[in-house]
């Protein structure tokens, strides 16, 4: 029998000749201007990835290598102006390649809070340890040429009341390259919403996020994702958690044309915890990717995940979660969940849980679904008066609730609303 025939490595043609002006442009030091040189020659020496690797298998890795160098240009200009009127702690905006403002209240300015500009204050020795750069083509991509970066440090033992909010606006045509790192230091609590909007056809953003979560410190992290039709992202968030640290991330997927994500928790100490929470939403021709890692690498640590899709028109959707147990993480507890409802015969989607479990003391359990419409359900709503487009809108607020039920008051009240905003679209 022949073998058969493998697939041609396709080679990452991206010229990245502005690393030197637009490290001068941003006022970086010359240590950071280094680092981003060393990221360019490891993506140097990069292919793509092959599509028979399953977590490539259902969607074209070219599509997020910028069609000319991201560092070239100067900023975009920007007219729009932003101020966030609900309650926060922090505030800042990225926007045309640059950090556009930054507010803190006055609790989170006694307290010491510090939300700055990654480009003039990154701590290199924190940059990249909880993705790093070899992480895969797209992170060695913004590591090199991101732009438009946000750090946010809270101090030891600061518990703040409202969340620090980090806005980043995709422009209408071009690559974004934001860069994101939050240093919760030990006993600290704190939540961080992160938003993703704007953009149209013409735009590519390509979004790394590092959370490194202290002993003892609670981050709750919002990652919410509301793109313009047409926008093709990709987005890298990454939480290394220290001994009884606990991170809970929402995750909410709701616009662009192709989105991928890939995020998870690293529970690097001793009695660390991880809980996920998302929702993803798609209509008409989207396309969703996530990918979802759980690992465990000490003893005694604890993860949750509950992923909800629904998918309409001729949407898609793929699904790959990991859990992983190390060798030396005895006792460790995990679970993982990933339901997907069918609004449409046209519609569909993957689901693919994977558990490595490296030893024996542990508990690890997980499930998937892919379902259509429960006709009998909509057949009873209907019967009992309801028009058809608010029945099927009720089957989807109970298929969702249970996973929005689990998320903190003010999370799930953003969600909501951008879930009915949704449902009432279709």
């Amino acid at each position: 029998m022949a073998s058969a025939t493998p697939h041609p490595a396709r080679t990452i043609d991206l010229a990245l000749a502005g690393l030197d002006r637009l490290s001068s442009a941003t006022g970086e030091p010359a240590a950071l201007l280094e680092r981003r040189h060393v990221a360019g020659a490891l993506l140097a020496g990069m292919t793509l990835p092959s599509r028979s690797l399953h977590l490539w298998k259902y969607t074209d890795p070219g599509r997020f290598v910028p069609s000319s160098d991201p560092t070239g240009g100067t900023l975009e200009a920007v007219t729009e102006a932003w101020h966030d009127n609900s309650p926060h702690a922090a505030t800042a905006v990225i926007a045309g390649g640059a950090v556009r403002s930054i507010e803190l209240s006055d609790e989170a300015r006694r307290a010491g809070v510090v939300v700055t500009d990654l480009h003039r204050s990154a701590p290199l020795d924190l940059l990249g340890t909880a993705v790093p750069d070899g992480h895969g083509f797209v992170e060695a991509i913004n590591a090199a040429a991101w732009r438009g970066g946000v750090l946010v440090r809270v101090p030891r033992g600061v518990r703040l009341e409202q969340p620090v909010r980090v806005r980043s606006v995709a422009p209408a045509t071009g690559t974004a390259l934001p860069r994101i790192l939050v240093v919760a230091e030990p006993g600290s609590e704190f939540e961080v919403l992160e938003s993703h909007v704007g953009g149209g056809s013409g735009t590519l953003s390509l979004t790394v996020a590092e959370i490194l979560v202290g002993e003892g410190a609670q981050v709750r992290y919002d990652l919410i994702q509301r793109w313009e039709d047409g926008v093709v992202g990709h987005h890298t968030a990454r939480a290394r958690v220290a001994a009884r640290g606990r991170f809970h991330l929402a995750l909410a997927s709701f616009g662009g044309a192709v989105y991928k994500a890939d995020v998870g928790a690293i529970l690097a100490g001793e009695h660390a915890e991880a809980e996920t929470y998302g929702v993803a939403m798609g209509g008409g021709n989207q396309h969703f990717d996530h990918h979802t890692e759980h690992l465990h690498n000490s003893p005694d640590t604890r993860s949750n995940l509950d992923f909800k899709v629904a998918l309409t028109d001729h949407s898609r959707s793929a699904y790959t979660g990991m859990i992983r147990i190390a060798p030396a993480a005895a006792r460790c507890e995990a679970y993982q969940e990933n339901r997907n409802l069918l609004l449409s015969e046209d519609a569909r989607a993957e689901s693919i849980p994977e558990l490595e479990i490296l030893n024996e003391d542990v508990r690890c359990s997980h499930g998937a679904t892919v379902a259509p419409l429960d006709e009998e359900q909509l057949f009873y709503l209907k019967s009992r008066g309801l028009p058809h487009n608010q029945a099927m809108r009720l089957i989807v607020y109970g298929f969702l609730d249970q996973t929005l039920a689990r998320l903190p008051e003010a999370t799930r009240e953003r969600l909501e609303a951008l879930v009915a905003a949704r449902l009432h679209a279709n």
